[in-house]
């Protein structure tokens, strides 16, 4: 409804006017970014379901120092002072996590799979850093004037790459037979459903996803 308001709009200005401004060049980086993004998403996930929030928090922290360097390198942004203190600060704290990380370790989790999901968050927020300056060094780069109807139309793409990564992963893993009877909503020995219950996890699942649009 608002693409179509959005299109009279601009046809009573221009009667030669496109739905879509989004030219090949950035649709395809936005698509690009979009694949990224879902592939972040999915290293995210397996991390997180491997470490307790307290250490994923922190170590998710660490995204900020990422961003200001590939900032740095990719749209030549200048570091201040600020910025420098808050990096060497977070790089000491996820330092002193990996230093300290079978203090806080889940109950029947091997030291093997707590690395990897030590690894695969921090990897989470290495690739997110990377991600939000590549998304401003395709503003430069693109040939177009970069508007806010342009920027939606960016995101809009962006979003439906990462969720057709996810969805094909989804469909690969069977992770939609999960939904209705949720595999995380169950004990692995006992068959327990979980205190919330089957029908509160699935509530839980919907409004975070409506939060997250919003």
């Amino acid at each position: 409804m608002r693409a179509q308001q959005h299109f009279h709009r601009s046809r009573r200005h221009d009667p030669a006017a496109k739905l879509f401004k989004i030219k090949p060049f950035l649709f395809l980086a936005s698509a690009a970014v979009g694949l990224l993004t879902g592939l972040n998403d999915c290293i995210y996930a397996y991390g997180v379901a491997r470490l307790p929030v307290s250490t994923s928090s922190l170590i998710i922290a660490s995204q900020l120092v990422f961003t200001a360097a590939f900032a740095y390198l990719l749209v030549k942004q200048k570091l201040t002072s600020h910025s420098v203190i808050a990096v060497i600060l977070l790089t000491i704290g996820g330092a002193v996590l990996a230093f300290h990380t079978s203090g806080d370790r889940p109950k029947g989790e091997n030291s093997k799979e707590y690395l990897v999901g030590f690894l695969m968050t921090l990897g989470a927020a290495v690739l997110y850093g990377f991600i939000l300056p590549l998304m401003e060094l395709v503003y430069k780069k693109a040939k177009q004037e970069i508007t806010y109807s342009l920027v939606l139309e960016i995101q809009m793409v962006m979003c439906f790459f990462a969720t057709a990564f996810w969805t094909v992963g989804m469909i690969v893993n069977n992770d939609f037979q999960g939904i209705p009877t949720p595999r995380e909503a169950k004990k692995k020995k006992e068959k327990k459903k979980l205190e919330l219950g089957e029908t509160k996890y699935c509530v839980v699942l919907l409004w975070s996803a409506i939060i997250w649009h919003i």
